[in-house]
């Protein structure tokens, strides 16, 4: 299963930063055809927004690759597949979230840990979270790879997180029940009771799953006060500097009440604008060449075997 998870979480990487629906990729397209590059971030933060990770893709990649990464995906499934364990364990817990009780069972089962988090974790957790920071902040302005903007969006971005951490009140009991009706809620729709059934679906119906799941989180990160939909909701982008096919679009938008902004370098081919770093990612991966299936090693000749006669 590494291999698929690997596969998928490529393809989020594609946009660059329920019911899931789809578009036709035709009309996605021809929209995408009338997007500037500014235009295009602001429409694939819009669909992630909606949990449609099949119209997210088609976005992000050049139809060409589109089709291409349907036709790889059950190549990819196969190179991997799930062992007997695997799919016991799967079975089981998906059994247990879409049962009839399934809030009550798991609740029953995570307030003596909560409880013992509390005790032994809760007086100590913002100063955790103080230390976390300061190693992240410390590596941040250690690194060589970023530049002196990059550094200070990458810090504004620590410090909005660590604050949420601070008073997200993991322990809370009432918001322990609500995040376990929401990934109940998820598990149900969701339609899946083993890997087989995951591992039978084409590219589009595991995006969809995906987006599915993408949708179900966040509403148990907006139980804590994380809300998603109101970051991706206030994304504003503008183009920076633009020279031929190439342009800098500057993307703000805010994450717990903090204003924060990056840079995204977009790339234009037939008409069309894509995030430049997503598009090669994708693009390399899908040139690499399929893992060979494993063969058995011949047996060695018997001793007693034989001599070929000669002509």
């Amino acid at each position: 299963m590494r291999t698929q998870a690997s596969f998928a979480a490529l393809a989020l990487l594609l946009v660059g930063l329920a019911g899931c629906g789809s578009k036709d990729p035709a009309d996605t397209a021809e929209a995408a055809k009338e997007m500037g590059p500014a235009e295009t971030v602001a429409q694939q933060a819009k669909e992630l927004r909606e949990g449609d990770f099949v119209s997210l893709i088609q976005l992000a990649v050049p139809p060409a690759q589109y089709e291409k990464m349907k036709a790889e995906w059950p190549k990819r499934v196969k190179e991997d597949p799930a062992t007997e364990e695997d799919k016991q364990q799967f079975a089981e817990t998906m059994a247990k979230v879409t049962a009839a009780d399934a809030e009550a069972t798991l609740y029953a089962e995570l307030e003596p840990q909560l409880a013992k988090a509390e005790a032994e974790m809760g007086a100590q957790l913002p100063l955790m979270v103080g230390m976390g920071r300061g190693f992240a902040v410390q590596a941040i302005n250690e690194s060589a790879k970023l530049s002196a903007a990059q550094k200070q969006q990458a810090t504004d971005f620590i410090d909005a997180f660590a604050k949420w951490l601070e008073g997200a009140q993991f322990f809370d009991r009432d918001k322990a029940r609500q995040a376990l009706s929401s990934m109940v809620g998820t598990a149900r729709k969701l339609g899946v009771k083993t890997l087989d059934e995951v591992e039978a679906m084409d590219f589009e119906t595991a995006m969809q799953k995906a987006g599915m799941v993408f949708l179900g989180v966040k509403d148990v990160l907006k139980v804590y006060g994380l809300d998603l939909d109101q970051s991706l909701a206030s994304v504003k982008s503008e183009v920076k500097s633009q020279s031929g096919d190439q342009a800098v679009v500057q993307v703000n938008y805010e994450l717990l009440g903090q204003p924060l902004s990056f840079e995204t370098t977009m790339t234009q081919r037939d008409g069309r604008w894509y995030g430049a770093e997503a598009l090669q990612e994708i693009e390399k991966s899908l040139d690499e060449p399929a893992a060979p299936a494993v063969e058995e090693a011949p047996a060695e000749a018997s001793d007693t075997a034989p001599a070929a006669s000669g002509g």
